[in-house]
Parts: structure tokens; C-alpha cells; sequence
């Protein structure tokens, strides 16, 4: 291959194994030219605050620094509202506005955001193993509309994964407005012979690489052929 990217969640650099510096080494073993490093997706102006470790390694060329791409692209983050604001109210279906069957204690604790105008659930309408305290202050979470969305992840659908409660309307988000913050466009079919399991949905839209980071990554590996 001339071009060879490779993309993992940034904590690949704590791998006790090493992983990264074994992979580098091949690469060049092999007389690839080799750059490394984290991309973040709201430095560029993303309405998500995603990171991604990237490998980016080019046979006969020198692959674009990530530094100077970020430089070149940067930009303020934009806000969730931006991203998904026309979506709010779009009927539920079966598919990309599918929304779970919540439990009435979720139910309870989105309703105690709203009506507390708050974006972080209190201690005390947590479950018992949060209650004496925790680090997961996100867990249970609404968006704040006016900041870009936390990182989106395979957990979207379910208020304990994470900060996934719609910013402005008493749900999670819907598969539709999660793939939005993702990068895919709108006529992007998530379709296997018929609308897939919310499994599977999930995962398609939670793994994937933000457009934004997969284009730096791409353009680091293409800019000088292009």
C-alpha cells in the first residue's frame, strides 16, 4: 500500500504492550515515512469534542505533520444546537428516530434536568452506587445546547452511558442526530435488507471516525499528491 492510516482511541499510548512504538517500527521497517499523534475533533471547528489516535505512514512521500494541519484547519468548536437544532422535533419511527423504551427511573431523572435546569444529574437521583459519590458526572447527563456535543460513543441511546440526553427535549438522542455529530450526511443509508437492530445501529454510528478527523488524517497522507 502507498498510504496506510491507522486510528485508535487515545489511550492506545498507555498500551502496556506498546503497541504504537511496535507499529511505527514496522512501518518504517518496511520504508514507510511515519507521522503519529492525537487529532481532536472541536479544535477544527467540530460540534464534538472527539479524539482519535491516528498513524498516518506513506511510501515515497512525507506525510503532512498533524500540528500543522490542525493549525491550518483551527477553528472555535460549534454548538450541538448548531449541528441538530432542526432535528428536535421529528416524529419517532423505527429507525433513525427510534428512541429506547426507558425505564421510569430514567424517565425520572431526565425529567429532574429539565425541570432543575440542570446538565448534571444530583448525587441523590443517581443509583445507590453513585449516591456517596462519583467521576462519572457525565453519566446521566444533558447536552449543553450552546457547547459542542461530549464524545459520542456505541452507549448513545442510554442515559446511564454517558451525556446523551437531548440538549433541549426530554430524550436521548436519536440515531438520526448522533450520526449528524458523526459526520455522516443525512441521505447516508444505515440499512441492512430493512432497518437494523438498535445493536447494531449503535455500534455503526458509535465506532465510527468523525468525518472531520478522517479527513486530516487522509489529507496528512494525500496533501502532497494533491
Amino acid at each position: 500500500a502507498r498510504h496506510v492510516v491507522i486510528e485508535n482511541v487515545p489511550s492506545v499510548l498507555n498500551d502496556s504492550n506498546d503497541v504504537v512504538t511496535t507499529a511505527i517500527q514496522l512501518l518504517e521497517a518496511e520504508g514507510y515515512n511515519v507521522v503519529s499523534g492525537v487529532l481532536h475533533a472541536a479544535q477544527v471547528g467540530w460540534p464534538q469534542t472527539r479524539s482519535r489516535f491516528f498513524i498516518v505512514a506513506s511510501l515515497d512521500s512525507q506525510p503532512v505533520p498533524f500540528e500543522d494541519l490542525t493549525n491550518e484547519f483551527q477553528a472555535d468548536p460549534l454548538s450541538v444546537t448548531w449541528a441538530i437544532a432542526d432535528l428536535a422535533d421529528a416524529e419517532v419511527d423505527d429507525h433513525m428516530f427510534r428512541q429506547p423504551n426507558l425505564s421510569g427511573e430514567n424517565i425520572r431523572r431526565i425529567d429532574w434536568l429539565f425541570d432543575n435546569d440542570a446538565y448534571n444529574l444530583a448525587l441523590g437521583e443517581r443509583p445507590e452506587c453513585h449516591q456517596d459519590g462519583t467521576t462519572y458526572t457525565s453519566v446521566y447527563g444533558r447536552m449543553r445546547p450552546g457547547a459542542p456535543a461530549p464524545t459520542i460513543t456505541t452507549g448513545f441511546l442510554t442515559p446511564g452511558r454517558g451525556r446523551f440526553t437531548h440538549p433541549t427535549r426530554r430524550r436521548t438522542l436519536s440515531p438520526a442526530e448522533a450520526a449528524r455529530l458523526q459526520g455522516f450526511p443525512d441521505n447516508y443509508v444505515f440499512d441492512v435488507a430493512g432497518p437494523p437492530s438498535s445493536a447494531k445501529l449503535v455500534k455503526w454510528i458509535g465506532d465510527a471516525v468523525p468525518m472531520p478527523l478522517g479527513f486530516l488524517a487522509g489529507l496528512s497522507a494525500l496533501r502532497l499528491e494533491l
